[in-house]
């Protein structure tokens, strides 16, 4: 079996795991949410629920957005099946982690696609909008890595934009695929988002608000604007150097990656990450793969807090070099911590201006911005993120 038979197998075994969790999430949350709010109840003195003479009729409301949830997960993943084959040798059983993943993605969805949330999506594009429509061309390349379901694709190429996203999430990859070419009309399907957290609710009416989505129709807004796609992989893997980049869970040495990477060189007009530039554990490998894709004169927008999702993580990783024409590893380390260089955004822009021929165009800090919370006009919900925003240009002979 050569790399790509290799590649391709560990892809449908991944895939298979995500679908699988799709169709269990009905089972494993009336297991895990449902069920024991059920049993807590139960246990409870007939003196004490007297007190609360209402939460049998909320937790057969539960119940019900549950099942909600569940039809929406079984639509993408018979929706994922009819483009995949997967061999018996392939069905791998999804773990706990694989249905906090399942879970999370409803959080994901409403952020994204939903007409509630649209002044989080706003935050960003009320400062990016502007910037572009001055600056950059239509037809101008942009790429987005972190695009989780697709939402900013379909924005940026209604403006005309080509636009290519990047996710390693095949969680997120299998809903947006769904979202986008399903064929879903506006407002066709209920999803319950808020369900899985049960803290800071005024009512539990706003708990189970039902949200509908897609606020658009994805399919019908192509005819006559930018192009789209997505590609699967790490950022550093599909887009990073080909040299001077520790190999490790996120950056190989396959032939397959080293021509995506090759080909990625210098052929974006405008990299945007949006909640992104602190998900990795090596910053820097971040900060070199969007110098390496901009071209001369390219544009890095970034929006999104810094809240470094490796920083306490007591993991550890094997990382080494190649030399290119031996294929020799040399500086092995098995003990590579995942946390580590938490840079500020000061330390950011600071290394992006004087060491990588950025110029700063914009720079905001403090910006308040939910991730996929409720809105509702009497929110108790936590207040979101501090954000930060900036443009910078890339000048690597250093004119401006």
């Amino acid at each position: 079996m050569d790399e790509y038979e290799l590649t391709n197998q560990r892809e449908n075994k991944a895939i298979a795991r995500v679908i699988i969790s799709f169709l269990k999430y009905e089972e494993y949350t009336l297991k895990e949410i449902y069920s024991l709010r059920v049993k807590k109840w139960e246990s409870i003195s007939e003196r004490q629920k007297l007190l609360i003479p209402n939460y049998p009729k909320y937790l057969v409301s539960l119940k019900a957005a549950i099942q909600e949830n569940g039809k929406f997960f079984k639509s993408v993943a018979e929706y994922a099946m009819q483009s995949i084959n997967l061999a018996s040798e392939e069905i791998v059983q999804p773990n706990n982690l694989d249905m906090s993943k399942t879970c999370s993605l409803l959080t994901q969805v409403y952020r994204e696609w939903s007409a509630e949330a649209i002044s989080e999506r706003s935050c960003l594009h009320s400062r990016l909008v502007p910037f572009l429509k001055a600056e950059v061309p239509s037809e101008a390349d942009i790429l987005i890595p972190g695009c989780g379901t697709g939402r900013l694709l379909v924005d940026l190429g209604q403006m005309g934009y080509n636009c290519e996203g990047n996710e390693y999430s095949y969680h997120m990859l299998l809903v947006s695929q769904y979202l986008l070419n399903a064929g879903l009309n506006q407002n066709q399907t209920i999803v319950y988002p808020f369900i899985h957290c049960f803290s800071h609710w005024k009512r539990n009416e706003d708990q189970l608000s039902p949200i509908k989505i897609p606020d658009i129709a994805a399919c019908s807004l192509s005819k006559g604007k930018g192009s789209m796609s997505i590609c699967a992989g790490s950022f550093v893997d599909c887009y990073g150097r080909n040299q001077g980049t520790k190999i490790s869970s996120h950056y190989t040495f396959s032939r397959r990656m080293q021509l995506s990477r090759a080909k990625a060189e210098n052929s974006k007009d405008v990299v945007i990450t949006n909640f992104f530039i602190d998900t990795g554990s090596n910053i820097l490998d971040y900060l070199d793969t969007i110098v390496h894709v901009l071209k001369p004169g390219g544009i890095w927008c970034n929006f999104g807090p810094l809240l470094y999702h490796f920083e306490n993580d007591h993991g550890v990783e094997t990382t080494y070099e190649v030399n290119p024409y031996s294929g020799f590893q040399d500086k092995i380390n098995d003990y590579t911590p995942l946390m580590g260089i938490e840079l500020s955004s000061d330390d950011i822009i600071h290394i992006a201006t004087n060491h990588l021929n950025f110029t700063l165009i914009q720079r905001e800090s403090g910006i308040t911005c939910g991730y996929g919370r409720y809105a509702g006009l009497e929110s108790c919900a936590m207040p979101g993120y501090l954000c930060h925003f900036w443009i910078l240009r890339w000048n690597p002979t250093n004119e401006s």
